[in-house]
C-alpha cells in the first residue's frame, strides 16, 4: 500500500474572498440537489449575540427579462441550477450578491459565469453584473460559489434577479486536474468567524500544484451567507499519497449559517518538486 506522507500549511484568510476535489457538507437543511452532510464540528447556529457588519437585503422575484438575456445564455447554461443571490448591502454602501451554482448532469462543466441584475419593485433593470464562479471545474451533482459586487446600491432597488450566463462541457480533465480529496480535521468559532482544517489528499498519479481551497457558509435555506478561497504559495506541490493540512476561516455576512461546503482544487504537474 502506498505510504501517505504528511505536510502541514496554515493559512488564515480573515475576509470575504473568492473555486477538482471532494466537497462535504456540514449537518443543516441542504436544498434537494445537495449532497449527504457531515457535522459541523460542533457548531450548528451562530450566537445571537454576534452582530454582522453586513445587513441582508430582501431580493424580490422579478418576471424573466425580455431584454435579451435568455438569448446570452449557453446551451450548457439551461441546465445549470443556480440558488440565490443573496444580498447584503456593505458599510461602504456597496451590495455583494452570493449563491451557487449547481451541476445536475452527468459530465463535469467549465467555464460557468453567473449573472445578477438588481431591479425594482416592477422587476424592471438597473443593474447588470456577471462573474465567473469560484470553481474551475464543476463536478457532476457538485456545486460553486459565485460572488458578484455593485459598487452602489441603485435607487428604486428591490430585489435580485440572478441566472447562469455561460457554461461549457469540460473535456480530458484529469489530463489537467489532481484528483484531491479532503476530510475535516478540526473545525472552531471564534468571534464572529468560522475556521476549518482540512486535510487534503493528493489520490492521483501525478504531482498537485496551484492548489486552491474554497469553503462555503450556508443558512437552513441554502442560502450563501459567506464563503472563502485561499491558495497556498505556488511553489507548494503535493506528490502522490501525500497529504496537506489546509486551514480555512470566514466571516460570516449574516446570522443563521448552520451549514458548510468544502473542496480543494490542484492542476497537474509531471515534475515533483525537490
Amino acid at each position: 500500500m502506498q505510504r501517505q506522507h504528511w505536510r502541514w500549511l496554515w493559512i488564515w484568510v480573515g475576509v470575504l474572498v473568492a473555486g477538482c476535489g471532494q466537497i462535504w457538507s456540514a449537518d443543516g437543511t441542504p436544498p434537494p440537489t445537495r449532497e449527504p452532510t457531515l457535522p459541523l464540528l460542533g457548531y450548528t447556529l451562530l450566537p445571537p449575540t454576534i452582530t454582522p457588519g453586513i445587513l441582508p437585503v430582501r431580493t424580490a422575484t422579478p418576471l424573466l427579462p425580455t431584454d435579451g438575456t435568455t438569448a446570452r445564455m449557453s446551451s450548457i447554461a439551461l441546465y445549470l441550477n443556480v440558488s440565490g443571490a443573496a444580498c447584503y448591502e456593505t458599510a461602504v454602501g456597496s451590495l455583494v450578491c452570493l449563491g451557487q451554482v449547481h451541476n445536475p448532469l452527468d459530465v463535469p462543466v467549465e467555464q460557468v459565469t453567473v449573472g445578477v441584475q438588481l431591479v425594482n419593485a416592477e422587476g424592471v433593470v438597473l443593474a447588470d453584473q456577471q462573474a465567473l464562479v469560484f470553481r474551475w471545474i464543476i463536478p457532476p451533482n457538485a456545486a460553486a460559489p459565485y460572488r458578484v459586487l455593485f459598487e452602489r446600491v441603485p435607487p428604486g432597488y428591490a430585489g435580485a434577479y440572478v441566472y447562469v450566463g455561460t457554461g461549457e462541457v469540460a473535456h480530458d480533465v484529469d489530463l489537467r486536474y489532481a484528483v484531491l480529496t479532503a476530510q475535516p480535521v478540526s473545525g472552531t468559532f471564534m468571534i464572529d468567524e468560522y475556521q476549518v482544517t482540512l486535510s487534503v489528499l493528493n489520490e492521483g498519479t501525478t504531482v498537485a500544484q496551484h492548489l486552491a481551497a474554497t469553503m462555503t457558509l450556508l443558512n437552513e435555506n441554502g442560502q450563501v451567507t459567506g464563503f472563502a478561497r485561499i491558495q497556498p504559495d505556488q511553489g507548494v506541490h503535493l506528490a502522490p499519497g501525500e497529504a496537506l493540512a489546509l486551514s480555512i476561516k470566514v466571516i460570516p455576512q449574516a446570522q443563521g449559517t448552520v451549514a458548510f461546503d468544502a473542496f480543494v482544487e490542484g492542476q497537474v504537474t509531471a515534475v515533483v518538486d525537490p
